[in-house]
């Protein structure tokens, strides 16, 4: 199954079980049906929780494919984590967990944590020179 023939197969299981998409835009655009635009599917018109719990329980997500780039999850698989909605979560590949930490805002994946580190360090430095 190709990723678009997969991401329809999901629509059509959200649309057909009374799920409505919640748009672009957030509350200004109307809910509606679910459309089959693999790039922005899921964490795009899908992305709550009740969506992806109902996907997993029908075995369309943790299925040992990707749902951010459509490819397959070799080894261990990763974890999104959603972080305005932490109950939001599904397996993705590695390729797609080492994009996401170069893309992140955290701090722990620019660096800083070593200037944190070593801070102390220049305090100490401070204290008996």
């Amino acid at each position: 199954m190709s990723w678009d023939e997969w991401c329809k197969t999901m629509a059509k299981e959200l649309n057909d079980a009374g799920f409505k998409a919640r748009g672009f835009g957030g509350e200004h655009v109307p809910y509606g049906t679910y459309g089959i635009h693999p790039d922005t599917f899921i964490l795009g018109e899908v992305g709550r929780t009740n969506e992806v719990e109902y996907l997993k329980s029908i075995g369309l997500l943790n299925n040992d494919r990707c749902p951010l780039c459509g490819g397959p999850i070799h080894g261990n698989p990763g974890r999104f984590t959603d972080g305005y909605n932490p109950s939001v979560h599904f397996q993705i590949c590695q390729n797609c967990v080492r994009t996401g930490r170069r893309m992140s805002d955290n701090p722990a994946n620019k660096g800083c944590l070593i200037a944190i580190l070593l801070l102390p360090l220049s305090l100490l430095k401070l204290l008996f020179a």
